[in-house]
C-alpha cells in the first residue's frame, strides 16, 4: 500500500513540475501562406500537456519556461505541425504551410496502416467529424449517405432500432452483412461503439483489400477505429443533447359513416343483398354517438394509442483524455435513451471504454482497453418477440372507428371480440430485453529492430443477455357495467430467457518496414488469427398465473409449464500475410494470402486459401507530369482478389453451425396412450445433411483512379468493379420418398458489375473554412446458375434475374364493363367491372402464372449521399443529404387495400379514387384503385406492375448549427471551450411516395423519424 502512495505522490509531483517552474509571457500570431489568420491552432510546449489555441484572429499567449529552452509544436488540420525553439523569445509569430491532408494521411487497413496515397485497393474512409456529426445514436444510421457503394437501410424508427449494412450490393443468396472490426478485434456489430468514441471508419470494398480477412470478407469489411489519447493532450468534456422525435410519416383514415357506407358497398360487390350497416344507422350515427358513445363508438385508435405527437430522445456523454509521457488514456461514458409515441415503450443504453497506451520501454509498448455495453429495451405485452410480434403502430390503423376502445366509465371496452389495443398497451403486460456486453483487449508490440514489429493480441468478449416475456389476460365489462366472458387471450403467460456467450480473438502478427536509399520501400506482414465463440441459451415457460401482477416463474401453475435449452460453438483458425512494395511512391505492388480452416465443415473440407494482387501506378510522380501545375496527384490502381463467407444459414434462416452433419431435432406430440393424450417429446433427423459441401467464394477485379488537382483543394476518386460469387449454398430439391427437407449444396452463382465516383473541393477564404463532398455509385446484381428457381413471395432468383427481382403480372387499367371482360382474359371467373386487367403475355386466352414476368429490381441501383461543412469565426454549419434512385418498390397493402383481415379501416387517400358502381363512368375512368371487394382481393392485388412505383427518393439528412466559445473570459475560469449547437436529422425528403408513407419504411411499422436536437459541449 505504502508503495501505492508513494507511487501517485510520485507521478503527481512529476505532473505538477513544470507548473511550478518559473515562467513567462510568450504571445504571437499565425498565419498561413497568405498571411490569413488561423484561429484554432493547437500549441502546445514539447514534452508537456501545456499548450493553447489561437483566437478567430489567430492569436495567442502562452506561459512559457523562463529558462527559453523549450520547443513549442503548432499544429492544425490540414497545413504540417511546426517544431519552433523559443531561444529566449518572448514573441513568436509563425506561418504555417498547407499539406495534403487527404492524401498524406494513415488509413486503417486490414491488421495495420498505410498511407491513403499508396492504396492500391478500393478503400473509404470517413472521420470522426463525418460520424458524430450526424448526431445519431447508432453508428450504423451515421454512414448512411456518407461512402460510396454502401448501402445503409432502415425499416423503422423505433427506439434503439439500428440499420441494415450493405457494401456494393448482393453477394450473396444467405448472410450480406459486412464484417465489422473494431480496433483489429471482429465485433457483431458496429452499433456497440459510441458515436462520440470513433476516431475514423475504414471501408474495405473490394477482394484485394479485404481478401485479408479470408472466409469473412466477401460481403466487405469496415474497420473501426476508436479515439485514443496523445501525448500532451489534457481534458475533461461533457456533452449533454435533448431532442424530440416526430413521424416523417402518418396516414388517416375514413370517418365512421364513411367507413360503414364503404363496407357496405365492398359486401354488396360480393354479392350481399345488402351491407351489415342500415343506411338509418349510417345517418344518425354521429348523433346517436353524442347520446350515447358506449353503443355507438367513434373511436379515434391512432390518438387512443399513439397518444404523443412527439416522443423524447437525450445523450449525456464525458470523456477523460490524459497523455503523460510514457501513459495515455482515454476514457468515456456515455448514456443515451428514447422514447415512443405510445406508452410503456423505452430504449436506455450505457457504453463504457477505457482506451490505454503504456509505453514500457522504447522497444515495448502495451495497449490495454476495456468496454462495457448494457442495453435495455421495454415494450409492452409481446411487443419484442422475434416472431409473432405485438405492434402498437399497426393495430392503431388497422382498428376501425366502430369498436369502442373505453366507455364513458373509464372502463375499457370490448375493443373487437377482446382484441383492444389499449388495454394492451395499459394492462396487456410487458416485453423486457436486457443486453450486457463486456469485452477487453489488450495488445503488446515489441521492436526488437529498426523497422520490426512484433504484436501479441488477445480480446475476449462476453454477451450475458436476458430477457422476460409477460403477456397478461385482461377482462372486459361490458357497457352496461357488467362483468363480461371475453378476455383477450386464454391466461396469463410468462416467458424467460438467459443467454450468455464467449468470443475470444487472438492474434499473432509480425510486420517489417523498410524504406531503402535508392527509393525502394518493402512492408512485410505475417500473422495467425484465432477466433472461438460459443452460445448457450436457457428458456423457461409458465401460464395460469393466480397473481397477474407478480411476473415471475414461481406464481405461474406448474401443469401448464415448460422449458428449452441448446448451445452451439464455432471456431476459425487462420494464417496469413501481405507483401507491399513501392518504388519512390511511383509504383505499388502488393499481395495477400490468408488460409482458414473453419469448424462449420468437415475436417476435408474446412481449408481455403484466399489470395489477391493488386497494384498502382502514381502517374503524376513521373517527371514529364511535373509542370502541369494544376494537377496535385494522379493514380491509376487495379486489383484482383478472392474473399469468402463461411457464415451460413439453417432452413429457418438462423445461423448453421453444423451444416454437415446429420443433427435431431427435437419436438412434442400427441400420443394416444392407455386410454388417454398424453404428450411424448420425439426427436428426428428432419434436414438432410451433405458431408461435402464448403466455402462460397467470391472473386472481384477493380480498376480505380485517384486525382487531386488545384493545390488539393479538389480530390477524386473512381472505380469500376466486376465481382462473382461462386458455389453459394443453396437449399436444393432432393427426392420426397427420402423424407428429409432440403440440404445445403454449394450450386449458386451471382453477379455484380458498379462503379463508383466520390468527390470533395475544400477552400478556405479569409476566415471562412469550407468543404464539399459528394458521392454516387452503382450497382446491378444478376444471378447465375442456381439449379432451379427460388421465390420469395412476390419476389424471385432465378437465372438471368436481378437479386429478389419482382415477379408478377402485367397489368392494363382497370375493366370499365362488363362488355370488355366477355372474352378477355382474366384472372379468375369471378373478375367484374372494378377489377385489374392483366396483359395475356402467352396469348394462350386466359391469365395463369405462365404470365407472369420480371417486372425490375428491388434494389436500388444507384446511392448518391454527401455534406456541405463550413467554419467561420467560431461558427460552424453543417448539412448532409442521401438517396437512392432506379429502385422499384411495391406499395404495402396495409396502404392501397381496404379493410384489413377483412374489418379493419379504410384510408382516408383511398377516397374517391376508387372504381364504384356509383360513380359516372367518367369518374370511373379516372380511378387509381380498384373495386371495393374481398373475394376479388386476391387477384387485384396480386403482384403487378400496377402497385409497383417509382422508390427513389432524396432525404435532406441532418442539418446543424453550432458556435464554440473560445474567448479568453472563458478560459481565465478554466474552460477550454464551450460549444453550443442546435440539429436536425431527417429533415424532409423528396420522392414519389403517397404523402403518409416515407420512402424507406414504406409500410406501418414504427416510423421513420424528424429528430430536432439541441445541446452543449464544455471542455476543461
Amino acid at each position: 500500500m505504502r508503495q501505492k502512495i508513494l507511487l501517485s505522490c510520485f507521478l503527481l509531483f512529476g505532473w505538477l513540475a513544470p507548473l511550478l517552474a518559473q515562467t513567462r509571457q510568450l504571445s504571437g500570431k499565425v498565419v498561413d501562406e497568405q498571411a490569413k489568420e488561423l484561429p484554432g491552432v493547437s500549441i502546445v510546449i514539447k514534452g508537456t500537456q501545456q499548450g493553447t489555441v489561437t483566437d478567430v484572429n489567430g492569436l495567442y499567449q502562452l506561459a512559457v519556461p523562463e529558462s527559453g529552452s523549450a520547443t513549442l509544436t503548432f499544429s492544425f488540420v490540414g497545413y504540417h505541425a511546426q517544431d519552433v525553439p523559443l531561444n529566449g523569445r518572448t514573441t513568436l509569430d509563425v506561418t504555417l504551410a498547407p499539406n495534403d491532408q487527404s492524401l498524406a494521411e494513415v488509413v486503417v487497413v486490414g491488421y495495420g496502416t498505410q498511407k491513403k496515397k499508396d492504396l492500391t485497393g478500393a478503400i473509404s474512409t470517413i472521420s470522426s467529424k463525418d460520424v458524430a456529426g450526424r448526431q445519431t445514436l447508432q453508428v450504423s444510421d451515421a454512414l448512411q449517405g456518407s461512402v460510396a457503394g454502401v448501402s445503409v437501410t432502415r425499416t423503422g424508427g423505433a427506439p434503439g432500432s439500428g440499420s441494415n449494412i450493405l457494401i456494393r450490393g448482393i453477394t450473396t443468396i444467405g448472410t450480406n452483412n459486412p464484417l465489422v472490426v473494431v480496433d483489429g478485434v471482429p465485433v457483431a456489430s458496429i452499433d456497440n461503439v459510441n458515436p462520440g468514441d470513433v476516431e475514423s471508419v475504414t471501408v474495405l470494398k473490394d477482394a484485394s483489400s479485404a481478401a485479408i480477412y479470408g472466409s469473412r470478407g466477401a460481403a466487405g469489411v469496415i474497420l473501426v477505429t476508436t479515439k485514443r489519447a496523445k501525448s500532451g493532450q489534457s481534458s475533461l468534456e461533457y456533452t449533454y443533447e435533448y431532442g424530440v422525435q416526430r413521424a416523417t410519416a402518418k396516414p388517416s383514415y375514413a370517418g365512421v359513416q364513411d367507413y360503414m357506407r364503404y363496407f357496405n358497398e365492398q359486401a354488396t360487390n360480393d354479392g350481399a343483398s345488402q351491407g351489415p350497416f342500415a343506411q338509418a344507422l349510417i345517418d344518425s350515427y354521429l348523433d346517436s354517438n353524442r347520446v350515447n358513445p358506449d353503443l355507438f363508438p367513434n373511436t379515434d385508435w391512432q390518438k387512443s394509442i399513439i397518444n404523443r405527437s412527439s416522443a423524447p430522445r437525450q445523450r449525456h456523454d464525458i470523456v477523460f483524455t490524459m497523455g503523460m509521457g510514457k501513459i495515455s488514456t482515454k476514457a468515456s461514458l456515455g448514456y443515451a435513451s428514447a422514447g415512443a409515441f405510445y406508452d410503456n415503450r423505452n430504449y436506455n443504453r450505457y457504453l463504457f471504454r477505457i482506451n490505454n497506451d503504456l509505453q514500457v520501454s522504447k522497444k515495448l509498448g502495451i495497449n490495454l482497453d476495456v468496454f462495457y455495453k448494457r442495453t435495455a429495451n421495454q415494450g409492452n405485452g409481446n411487443e419484442l418477440l422475434t416472431t409473432g410480434a405485438y405492434n402498437p403502430i399497426y393495430e392503431a390503423r388497422v382498428m376501425p372507428p366502430i369498436y369502442d376502445d373505453v366507455y364513458a366509465n373509464g372502463k375499457l371496452a370490448l375493443g373487437k371480440d377482446g382484441r383492444n389495443p389499449l388495454a394492451q398497451l395499459r394492462e396487456g403486460g410487458f416485453t423486457k430485453t436486457l443486453n450486457n456486453q463486456i469485452g477487453g483487449r489488450m495488445s503488446l508490440n515489441y521492436k526488437p529492430i529498426d523497422g520490426l514489429t512484433l504484436t501479441a493480441l488477445v480480446a475476449p468478449v462476453f454477451d450475458l443477455d436476458k430477457n422476460k416475456f409477460f403477456s397478461k389476460q385482461v377482462r372486459f365489462t361490458n357497457p352496461d357495467g357488467s362483468n363480461s366472458t371475453v378476455v383477450n387471450q386464454a391466461r396469463t403467460v410468462l416467458t424467460e430467457g438467459r443467454s450468455e456467450g464467449i468470443a475470444i480473438n487472438g492474434q499473432v502478427l509480425a510486420n517489417y518496414v523498410k524504406e531503402f536509399k535508392s527509393g525502394h520501400s518493402i512492408d512485410v506482414l505475417g500473422g495467425f488469427e484465432e477466433n472461438y465463440r460459443s452460445l448457450e441459451n436457457l428458456g423457461a415457460i409458465r401460464s395460469g398465473f393466480a397473481l397477474t401482477d407478480y411476473p415471475y416463474l414461481n406464481s405461474g401453475s406448474t401443469e401448464l409449464r415448460d422449458n428449452s435449452g441448446s448451445a452451439n460453438e464455432s471456431g476459425l483458425h487462420s494464417f496469413f500475410g501481405r507483401l507491399q512494395y513501392s518504388y519512390k511512391s511511383k509504383y505499388s505492388l502488393q499481395g495477400n494470402l490468408r488460409s482458414d480452416l473453419s469448424s462449420r465443415f468437415a475436417n476435408a473440407y474446412r481449408r481455403a486459401v484466399y489470395p489477391s494482387l493488386s497494384a498502382g501506378w502514381t502517374i503524376s510522380e513521373e517527371q514529364f507530369m511535373k509542370d502541369i501545375r494544376w494537377l496535385s496527384f494522379l493514380k491509376l490502381r487495379g486489383s484482383w482478389g478472392k474473399a469468402g463467407n463461411e457464415r451460413l444459414l439453417n432452413k429457418d434462416g438462423n445461423p448453421a453451425y453444423y451444416p454437415y452433419l446429420a443433427t435431431i431435432d427435437f419436438s412434442t406430440a400427441l400420443f394416444y396412450q392407455n386410454g388417454g393424450v398424453v404428450p411424448l417429446t420425439g426427436g428426428g433427423q428432419q434436414v438432410y445433411a451433405v458431408e461435402n459441401i464448403s466455402w462460397e467464394t467470391s472473386r472481384t477485379t477493380d480498376i480505380g483512379l485517384d486525382a487531386a488537382f488545384l493545390n488539393d483543394r479538389l480530390t477524386l476518386g473512381a472505380d469500376y468493379y466486376m465481382k462473382k460469387t461462386t458455389d453459394i449454398l443453396l437449399p436444393l430439391d432432393i427426392p420426397l420418398y427420402l423424407g428429409y427437407d432440403k440440404p445445403n449444396q454449394n450450386a449458386g452463382v451471382l453477379k455484380v458489375k458498379g462503379w463508383e465516383l466520390e468527390m470533395a473541393w475544400r477552400d478556405r477564404i479569409d476566415k471562412l473554412t469550407y468543404s464539399v463532398s459528394a458521392n454516387l455509385s452503382d450497382a446491378k446484381s444478376t444471378v447465375g446458375d442456381l439449379k432451379g428457381t427460388e421465390f420469395r413471395e412476390d419476389q424471385i432468383i432465378r437465372n438471368g434475374s436481378e437479386y429478389n427481382e419482382w415477379f408478377g403480372y402485367i397489368s392494363n387499367g382497370l375493366f370499365q364493363t362488363q362488355d370488355e371482360i366477355n372474352g378477355a382474359p382474366v384472372l379468375n371467373v369471378t373478375t367484374k367491372p372494378g377489377d385489374v386487367r392483366y396483359v395475356d403475355i402467352n396469348k394462350d386466352g386466359k391469365i395463369t402464372t405462365d404470365d407472369k414476368v420480371l417486372l425490375g429490381g428491388a434494389l436500388p441501383r444507384y446511392l448518391y449521399g454527401g455534406n456541405l461543412r463550413a467554419d467561420y469565426a467560431g461558427f460552424d454549419f453543417g448539412v448532409s443529404f442521401q438517396g437512392v434512385a432506379k429502385k422499384l418498390s411495391r406499395l404495402n397493402s396495409e396502404a392501397v387495400q381496404p379493410f384489413a383481415e377483412a374489418f379493419g379501416n379504410m384510408p382516408a387517400d383511398m377516397i374517391g379514387k376508387f372504381w364504384s358502381v356509383n360513380n359516372t363512368a367518367e369518374q370511373n375512368q379516372q380511378a387509381t384503385y380498384p373495386r371495393l371487394s374481398r373475394t376479388s382481393n386476391a387477384a387485384n392485388y396480386a403482384l403487378s406492375d400496377y402497385w409497383l412505383i417509382n422508390g427513389g427518393y432524396f432525404r435532406l439528412k441532418n442539418v446543424t448549427l453550432g458556435y464554440t466559445l473560445q474567448q479568453p473570459g472563458v478560459k481565465k475560469v478554466g474552460i477550454q471551450s464551450l460549444r453550443f449547437y442546435v440539429s436536425a436529422n431527417d429533415v424532409f425528403s423528396l420522392s414519389k411516395f403517397p404523402k403518409y408513407l416515407d420512402p424507406e419504411s414504406a409500410s406501418y411499422a414504427y416510423p421513420i423519424v424528424t429528430t430536432l436536437m439541441a445541446g452543449a459541449t464544455i471542455r476543461f
